[in-house]
């Protein structure tokens, strides 16, 4: 095992790890798992990018990367969406939107690390 797999291995590992401390955190501000989303897409399309797939298709890594930049995108569309009059407190759904890019870029990686 080389010492980028290994570094591959840990920030697929990191990134499980943060999406599980996010969604169980008891903030309801939508921005620091929205950063880390788009943190997750940034790193999975380098890593996708390094990869020599050839003509056959994007890497596990690329596809992971585009998900996780997509979903990003739509939570903070969703926060930055103005509220009703009634003031509650704010939805989850970008968390969880976010969490699930996170996620998705962390398997992504792993699993372009076991196929490539």
């Amino acid at each position: 095992m080389t010492a980028g797999s290994i570094v591959i291995l840990l920030l697929g590992v990191a990134m499980l790890v943060s999406a599980v401390l996010l969604v169980r955190s008891s903030s309801r501000l939508p921005w620091p798992a929205i950063v880390v989303a788009a943190a997750t897409s940034a790193v999975c399309f380098t890593v996708g990018g390094d990869s020599s797939e050839g003509p056959t298709g994007p890497s596990v890594a690329t596809v992971a990367a585009s998900v996780a930049g997509l979903l990003s995108v739509v939570a903070a569309i969703i926060a930055l969406a103005p509220k009703g009059s009634e003031e509650g407190p704010a939805p989850r759904t970008p968390i969880v939107l976010s969490a699930v890019g996170i996620v998705l870029g962390g398997l992504g990686l792993l699993l372009s690390l076991l196929t490539g």
